[in-house]
């Protein structure tokens, strides 16, 4: 017996949760609605139908994954530990040939089951209602973004589920996660921005040093990762991803948005008219560093599971259940 024995049972045991399955139909209704406007009163239509649901992506869907995902995530994983250490089914568990790494793997794959199947229907019954408006439906573009978001959906599992292991209760667990889910939602990019004045002011780091830092810094958020690498997909030519960089900063005067594109991103500064008005970081004759590239924004992302499994493992292996 190991670990996947666990994550099937948790599987069909979480599968059970009413409060779950409500929760999963409300975040497809988020996600059926707008396309379901697409479709009914041609929203969207008006204009370029070929970037059309590129605007739908970028404008509405990437706010709803990124503000509502977590917490169905949140909601699935916050008591996959805890709850079973207060009731104290866990020694019963751990009293089978499971050792308390099954436990943690097993209960982060199961989870992850969980959030996973009901929210690739609701990618499928999305894509239904996307193809049947007038919208141009790409698929390529959509699978990946379906697929990016499934990503980002299981990377939060397994940080509720390792939030979960490495604390006494599921009290302490909904608090542990909800203070993780704020900071990355709200707080993380003002944090960044803080410790870059703070190293401009008394430090004396600054031009492309310091935005350099501060970037790297928001590219551990796993949810501005997911959002610049998606941001990235959704651009055009070879310079998508230096903008999508680009626009992890808001703000800032001429010389400050020439810093950045020159020297931190290799760039030139320069506004253009995309499907979407934005400033945009021209291709130059040097690449992106590659600690800044798409692959770098997604390892960064897969990196919080490492790393969320290996502080709850030490966290839990510590317990005297």
């Amino acid at each position: 017996m190991s670990w996947d024995v666990v994550a099937r049972k948790e599987f069909r045991d979480a599968l059970r949760s009413k409060g779950l399955w409500v929760l999963s139909l409300v975040f497809t209704a988020f996600f059926v609605i707008p396309a379901a406007a697409a479709l009914y009163f041609d929203v969207g239509v008006r204009g370029d139908q070929a970037v059309g649901m590129q605007l739908l992506i970028e404008i509405v869907y990437l706010n709803i994954v990124t503000l509502f995902l977590p917490l169905v995530a949140i909601f699935a994983g916050y008591a996959a530990i805890s709850k079973e250490r207060t009731s104290g089914s866990l020694k019963l568990l751990l009293s089978l040939p499971h050792s308390r790494k099954d436990v943690i793997i097993g209960k982060v794959v199961g989870r992850c089951g969980v959030v996973g199947v009901p929210l690739a229907g609701a990618f499928l019954v999305n894509a239904l209602f996307l193809m049947a408006s007038r919208l141009t439906f790409k698929p390529g573009l959509y699978v990946t973004f379906a697929l990016f978001s499934m990503v980002f959906a299981l990377v939060i599992v397994a940080v509720a589920v390792s939030i979960s292991g490495a604390v006494e209760n599921s009290l302490y667990s909904i608090v542990g996660n909800m203070t993780f889910f704020v900071s990355i939602t709200f707080f993380w990019n003002l944090w960044a921005n803080s410790i870059g004045d703070g190293l401009w002011d008394y430090l004396g780091v600054t031009g492309a040093t310091n935005w350099s830092f501060v970037l790297f810094l928001k590219l551990l958020n796993p949810s501005q990762a997911y959002k610049t690498i998606m941001n990235s997909m959704l651009g055009e030519g070879s310079n998508a991803a230096r903008s999508a960089r680009f626009r992890m900063f808001s703000g800032g005067n001429t010389s400050e948005q020439t810093t950045i594109c020159n020297d931190v991103l290799a760039g030139n500064a320069n506004t253009t008219q995309g499907f979407i008005a934005r400033t945009n970081c021209l291709e130059s004759a040097q690449s992106m560093p590659i600690y800044f590239s798409d692959g770098a924004a997604l390892f960064y992302l897969l990196l919080w599971i490492g790393l969320a499994a290996a502080v709850s493992y030490y966290t839990f292996n510590q317990y005297d259940l």
